[in-house]
């Protein structure tokens, strides 16, 4: 039996998979489930994933698991034992489709014997940490889970010794002190406030606003992606939203727009502080020292260059993004996966709780 290793990246918003075998995927981590009897029969299926979701969104009930931190961060025991007794509970449902969907996609041999990294936010309570194994394990009996900053520095290599990793994604922003070992739990920290937040904040602004206008979160997500901005420069935001009477008017949003990129921004700076403050090791000096950008977040226009001048670093550390941030994550995953010794499988998974799901 051949081995296939497979690395994942649970996100809030996209759940990215690489394999051994070159297959790549990336897919929203977001499942419909048809609304009634009519919709699934329309539909053809009652469970719709990928981009087909785009195509029934009016028919469908989305669920995205990974939504507001839930399952993958702040679990604690109380809600362990009640999920693991609820056998229908729908984000563990959705969770379960989308993970089955995204290694379907990789094409794997079913003869292949597989391996699988995945990684989650630095800050994931073992209780967390134990929901996403049972999920995994579902496919692959072989599974570990590590930070996904973490598996990002381990895919830069060499080159990430001595920087510090911040993923930046749409639940979290994540910290992590990268010297080639595997993290202690001081040296990496979790910022529970996403881009997901952000879009909430510019939404409920507009409408603060603009009370006629009418705006989904989805619409202040791609107004962010098209005109978020912490760098000189900003062209002015002018969009096009419904209004409550039927028709569609222009809102000059800029000003909403770049108040809350700057805030999103501050939040990841002064969390990078705190966070440098608190690395324990006795050779870490900020001199020579890498900060590395990674996430969907990382994309914010002058992000980059706002965490050097607002930490006053410019001369010091270079403040630089990776290169592939939508698969930089997933393929640190895989490079972990490969390479893991046996030991290493059993120190990762070892971590988890031993709890009795049926003491609930």
């Amino acid at each position: 039996m051949d081995n296939c290793c497979i690395g994942i990246d649970l996100g809030t918003m996209f759940t990215t998979a690489a394999a051994s075998n070159g297959a790549r995927s990336c897919i929203r981590s977001e499942v419909g489930i048809a609304r009634d009897a009519v919709a699934k029969h329309l539909i053809g299926s009652e469970v719709v994933l990928g981009d087909a979701i785009s195509q029934h969104r009016q028919a469908l009930n989305i669920v995205r698991p990974f939504e507001r931190n839930s399952l993958k961060l702040a679990i604690t025991e109380d809600q362990f034992r009640s999920i693991a007794s609820d056998k229908n509970h729908s984000s563990i449902t959705a969770a379960s489709e989308l993970i089955s969907h995204t290694v379907s996609t990789l094409n794997v041999s079913e003869n292949s014997d597989l391996r699988c990294v995945v990684g989650i936010p630095a800050g994931a309570t073992v209780y967390s940490q134990r929901l996403v194994l049972d999920l995994i394990e579902a496919v692959t009996p072989y599974v570990a889970v590590v930070s996904e900053p973490f598996a990002v520095g381990f895919g830069e290599g060499a080159d990430a010794n001595n920087s510090i990793i911040i993923d930046i994604g749409a639940g979290t922003v994540d910290y992590c002190y990268y010297y080639g070992a595997f993290p202690a739990e001081q040296d990496q920290a979790t910022l529970g406030y996403g881009g997901d937040h952000v879009d909430h904040e510019i939404r409920e602004a507009i409408l603060e606003a603009h009370p006629e206008a009418k705006i989904s979160s989805v619409a202040a997500r791609k107004i962010k992606e098209r005109y978020g901005t912490v760098g000189d420069g900003m062209k002015q935001a002018v969009v096009e939203l419904p209004t409550r009477d039927g028709r569609s008017r222009n809102f000059d949003v800029t000003e909403i727009v770049r108040e809350s990129c700057l805030g999103f921004a501050s939040k990841i700076t002064n969390g990078l502080a705190k966070h440098i403050s608190s690395i324990d090791h006795e050779d870490f000096f900020i001199d020579g020292a890498k900060i590395l950008l990674a996430g969907g977040g990382s994309q914010l226009h002058g992000l980059d260059e706002y965490i050097s001048q607002a930490l006053s670093i410019g001369e010091h550390c270079e403040v630089n993004r990776i290169h592939d941030c939508k698969f930089a994550g997933a393929m640190g995953a895989l490079a972990l996966a490969r390479q893991l010794p046996e030991d290493g499988w059993d120190f990762l998974s070892g971590r988890k709780p031993n709890v009795d799901r049926n003491a609930a």
